[in-house]
């Protein structure tokens, strides 16, 4: 059934939790009450934390740990991560009842978000992606977006490429006077990007070999392929390609592999849209929706290990609900069917005893490679005033161009109107995508006081920023810095042609499965959802 929007407009963050009646809240999206203290840095006011990641959140297994007991509880379904790979299982296997656990206080994963204000003045804000690629209506993801209401809830944007060049807001992409090499090689690009999208579509995922196509655009970067197809690239194009790619895999160019940029390029050709809330809001009417179905949430919920026994696993977990994280009562629970909706790396360390059984997939889960990135969520005390969606940051004729330029110059890649679904004029609420593409990076913002280090590199930034938009400074009430410290999964040449998709895609007896867009490197709310509906129809058919 539809989930409809709350009788005010806002994400309220009612207990929409199982946590055996703790009470706590599963919304993907927090409503906060008040914005909390602030520290001034460069004459704007940050919150003196991070947001997003909380410190050692990666490993699900770490911890004090005493003896558990025997499993108290059975379950046909057992699903472990609560981001939208987990949650999108969940809803498609809501008829049985399906136990999920999350290490967080909240269900989403990246896709988490926040909300501030009462009645027409409340707005709520994403602190990952905000956006989804179009789809076929008659397609899977299609229909699952009608199932859930939400294609009559999202806001289309079509509108050109805009971005920031050398100090002001931009459409054009070859600026004056171009060349005639110039324009032939945005002619060369366009062609590329309309082939991809309408003629020949790269098969990503696939599953079994990989097309020819894939297999020769995953043999060299995506700047060796341009530079194949289109030459010399004009300065403003070659800025605003090297920003994309940060932004949506956190490497550069010149390390992504072309087929997956060319992918992602292709999508965007079709237009984008988006919700209140944006990903944060997608992924709290999934949630709504499962629970309604019958699947159980449970939050605050660390889990150590997946034992292997008669009929399914054991899986030992410490119920923190209520608590605070590594303290609380020592649980297990038997699975018949386990589905493991976490990054790969953290199944890997859960199920030591898989290299006996597996190893080229113990082997592959160890290999995929993320990337870190931080969102600043400004929060303003007037309107925005400009109805816009997206806009990249920072571009000029000397934008860095490999890691090493990214580690020194740092800049934050692209801006998002939090309240573009609502019409955008009278949004008060900006958000930042700054992906740290350098291979030392998630060391940079480990530390709970790091965010000071980012806030310092933010502020002028920022303010330059909202010159050009027209706001001054003296409007901020407060910027969120929220730090995702591996979010993104990328792929590199030779990702697709090695078989290591196929061994992270591969269940394990047939009864552990592996959803997470991190099997394709594929980092998108689309590529979560693909490979949580494919495990769901993958776990019925086992189940019967």
């Amino acid at each position: 059934m539809p989930i409809q929007p709350d009788g005010d407009g806002n994400d309220d963050g009612d207990n929409d939790g199982d946590n055996s009646g703790s009470g706590h809240s599963t919304d993907p999206i927090l409503r906060l009450r008040t914005l909390g203290p602030s520290e001034s840095i460069g004459d704007l006011r940050f919150a003196p934390q991070w947001f997003g990641d909380i410190a050692d959140s990666a490993n699900e297994g770490s911890g004090n740990w005493g003896s558990f007991p025997a499993p108290e509880e059975s379950t046909d379904i057992l699903i472990i991560g609560g981001g939208v790979s987990g949650i999108g299982t969940a809803y498609a296997l809501r008829s049985h009842r399906p136990i999920l656990l999350e290490l967080r206080s909240r269900l989403g994963g990246n896709a988490v978000g926040e909300s501030i204000g009462e009645g027409s003045h409340a707005q709520s804000w994403s602190l990952g992606n905000t956006c989804f690629m179009r789809t076929n209506p008659d397609s899977p993801l299609g229909r699952l977006y009608s199932e859930l209401g939400v294609d009559q809830r999202w806001r289309v944007d079509n509108s050109e490429t805009t971005f920031e060049y050398e100090g002001a807001i931009e459409t054009e992409l070859l600026g004056q006077n171009p060349s005639a090499a110039d324009i032939a090689a945005l002619a060369a690009y366009r062609a590329a990007v309309t082939d991809f999208a309408q003629v020949n579509p790269l098969e990503l995922p696939f599953y079994g070999a990989p097309s020819l196509d894939v297999q020769e655009l995953d043999s060299r970067t995506f700047a060796e392929d341009l530079a194949l197809r289109c030459g010399t690239l004009p300065p403003r194009l070659a800025y605003l390609l090297q920003a994309f790619c940060c932004s949506k895999f956190g490497i550069g160019m010149d390390e992504i592999n072309a087929a997956a940029a060319w992918k992602f390029l292709a999508a965007e050709e079709s237009g984008q849209s988006v919700m209140l809330g944006g990903n944060a809001g997608f992924a709290r009417a999934l949630m709504q929706s499962a629970r309604q179905g019958g699947a159980r949430f449970r939050t605050e919920a660390q889990v150590k290990e997946v034992i292997p026994a008669i009929g399914g696993y054991i899986v030992h977990w410490r119920d923190s609900s209520g608590g605070s994280q590594g303290t609380g009562r020592l649980r297990s629970t038997f699975a018949r069917q386990l589905v493991m909706a976490t990054p790969k790396g953290i199944a890997r360390s859960m199920m030591p005893w898989l290299a006996a059984q597996d190893q080229a997939k113990f082997d592959a889960m160890g290999q995929v490679r993320t990337a870190a990135h931080v969102v600043a969520t400004i929060l303003l005390s007037r309107p925005v005033g400009r109805d816009f969606n997206g806009i990249y940051l920072q571009g000029s004729s000397d934008f860095p161009m490999n890691a090493n330029e990214l580690a020194l110059r740092r800049p934050i890649m692209q801006a998002y109107n939090a309240g573009f679904a609502a019409g955008g004029l009278s949004s008060r609420v900006i958000t930042l995508r700054w992906p740290l593409a350098w291979p030392t990076a998630e060391s940079s913002i480990a530390g709970n006081g790091d965010w000071r280090t980012y806030a310092g590199l933010a502020a002028p930034q920022i303010s330059e920023f909202l010159a050009e938009l027209g706001i001054g400074t003296g409007s901020v009430r407060q910027i969120r810095l929220a730090r995702w410290m591996h979010g993104t999964a990328y792929a590199r040449p030779g990702a697709y042609t090695g078989g290591v998709p196929q061994a992270l895609d591969r269940a394990v007896f047939n009864n552990i499965w592996f959803p997470n867009q991190d099997t394709w490197c594929l980092p998108s709310i689309e590529g979560c959802l693909t490979e949580a509906l494919r495990v769901a129809e993958r776990v019925e058919a086992a189940l019967s």
